[in-house]
């Protein structure tokens, strides 16, 4: 083995490997949590908890699954499971314990099914290929794909764009009106205000 050939070996042995995703049958059905009654200003800077992370306390403290039994519904190691639900339970601790905001979004997961939510009721929901895209609830046709707005949460987490805010613009192909993109909803969701014509992303 060359000079050449031998660093590119240590250079790609020593590269992180590619992270697994974590298997979910349903996502949550909030979006998160809001603290009440506490005294002074809720800071700004809310506490996120991953769908991983969720999954991993639903699993073991809800459906009462040892930590062996819930790695391997979430197809995932137990050491990767244990340390996942370490991570949320000091997650739930420190927003407990300062007020703070609970936000469940984004993780390397992947939902067994197609699943959509309803931005108006926010519903969780899925629908079958001939059905029309609307909330089976309360009929809103804004509604938007979590399997769509998880992969790009992590295509921005990999490109190290990620930082839990918006990201870019969106913009209207007719009028080149452009607005805030919202993390997780893809552009072809949103409808000029201006024209009335769908948007793209810029």
């Amino acid at each position: 083995m060359n000079i050449s050939s031998l660093y590119l070996y240590k250079k790609n042995s020593m590269s992180p490997r590619p992270r697994k995703s974590r298997n979910i049958g349903r996502p949550p059905s909030v979006l998160g949590f809001y603290p009440t009654g506490k005294t002074g200003k809720v800071k700004s800077d809310p506490v996120v908890i991953l769908f991983e992370e969720w999954e991993a306390l639903k699993l073991v403290d809800y459906d009462h699954l040892s930590q062996l039994e819930a790695a391997r519904e979430m197809g995932i190691s137990r050491p990767t499971l244990t340390r996942i639900y370490d991570q949320v339970r000091k997650k739930l601790a420190l927003a407990f314990v300062e007020g703070r905001e609970i936000r469940i979004e984004g993780g390397f997961v992947d939902f067994t099914k197609e699943w959509y939510r309803c931005r108006q009721c926010h519903a969780v929901f899925q629908l079958e290929p001939e059905e029309e895209k609307k909330c089976p609830e309360c009929g809103s046709k804004d509604i938007y794909n979590l399997n769509e707005s998880v992969r790009d949460w992590q295509n921005m987490r990999r490109r190290g764009r990620w930082r839990g805010e918006t990201a870019g613009f969106c913009v209207c192909p007719s009028c080149g009106t452009r607005v805030k993109h919202e993390f997780g909803r893809p552009c072809n969701t949103y409808v000029c205000p201006n024209c009335g014509q769908p948007m793209i992303r810029e």
